[in-house]
């Protein structure tokens, strides 16, 4: 019980100093390094083509296959559920290429 309540404390005790330190514009060291580590952590522009051009292609070939289902009687549900699959994974590979 006494560790909960102190753990409980100690990150009230944090969480506030986060909020005076967003309020008066003072950042510590350790929150300005993590500021710095999610910059570097961008991926180049070839990492970001590749993975737009794999996404992409997974859309594109999820998207014939489901006109090639989509001829066979029975089977239109299917043929639904693999063309959003598609669209899905194509919006994907913008996302990627764009974020």
């Amino acid at each position: 019980m006494t560790n909960i309540l102190v753990s409980q404390l100690l990150y009230t005790k944090i969480m506030i100093n986060k909020i005076y330190s967003t309020l008066t514009n003072n950042t510590n060291e350790s929150e300005s390094k993590m500021i710095k580590d999610d910059r570097v952590n961008e991926d180049c522009l070839p990492c970001k083509i590749t993975g737009a051009l794999g996404f992409g292609g997974l859309g594109a070939y999820t998207l014939r296959e489901a006109t090639i289902i989509n001829k066979i009687p029975g089977r239109a549900r299917t043929a639904v559920g693999l063309g959003v699959t598609g669209v899905v994974f194509i919006s994907a590979g913008l996302y990627r290429l764009i974020v």
